[in-house]
């Protein structure tokens, strides 16, 4: 028997062996889904003490650090409270150039700086 064709490895499928951009696309659209976690439920003596928090931000232009959930996954943001809408259940902060509204029930914790 020829020796050569013993060792010549998975070269029979080698031509057909591919990846195209839409997998790619597909595979970190896939890890980003596994990646998520689900919406956070707050208790009520947490919300009470976000809401005095955000209070006084608003209230005295004080710096929070704000970490909220949005889509999945957990984002920090750093500003001031602007304004809080209790008919859409928003608040307005300021952190940079434009304003950020972030969800009440998507809040995750308020820490003042």
């Amino acid at each position: 028997m020829n020796e050569q064709h013993l060792h010549r490895g998975n070269l029979l499928w080698e031509s057909s062996r591919m990846f195209l951009p839409e997998h790619k696309e597909a595979l970190l659209e896939r890890r980003m889904e596994l990646n998520k976690v689900a919406k956070p439920e707050l208790d009520e003596q947490e919300l009470e003490e976000i809401g005095i928090i955000v209070t006084d931000s608003l209230k005295h232009e004080l710096d929070v650090q704000i970490t909220y959930w949005q889509d999945g996954m957990f984002y920090a943001l750093i500003g001031i409270v602007d304004r809080i809408d209790w008919h859409c259940k928003k608040i307005k902060v300021k952190a940079g150039d434009e304003p950020t509204y972030i969800a009440i029930d998507c809040l995750k914790s308020v820490v003042r700086l």
